[in-house]
């Protein structure tokens, strides 16, 4: 499996999870005048992983112009920051028993001062 089979599995998931109700589906925090709030978390939910889906779109899409089957195989510049994008939306599910390690990103670990 490759980091994209990986996250789309993944992202399968959280929309089967959310469809199921399995994540708790109430609104957001009320606006200063106690209105409803606009959009709740399950839409939230739902329009990141919709989001997660349009950035594997754009490296699919960049990929078979490349001729790159598989991402770890990615060379240049722009190739290796979308790649990158993969590696940093896969590592929110590190945890996860397929996660490969070698997709883990180099992060920035320094916090600029305030």
């Amino acid at each position: 499996m490759n980091i994209v089979e990986f996250l789309e599995a993944r992202i399968a998931e959280e929309e089967a999870a959310i469809r199921d109700g399995m994540f708790v589906l109430g609104t957001s925090d009320l606006p200063e005048d106690r209105s409803d709030g606009k959009g709740s978390l399950g839409e939230r939910m739902e329009e990141e992983c919709a989001q997660k889906r349009a950035i594997i779109a754009s490296w699919k899409q960049a990929a078979a112009a490349e001729g790159i089957e598989d991402p770890a195989d990615a060379e240049g510049t722009v190739a290796v920051a979308r790649r990158a994008m993969l590696t940093i939306l896969a590592g929110s599910y590190r945890e996860h028993p397929d996660y490969d390690p070698g997709w883990s990103p180099d992060l920035p670990t320094d916090v600029p001062a305030e």
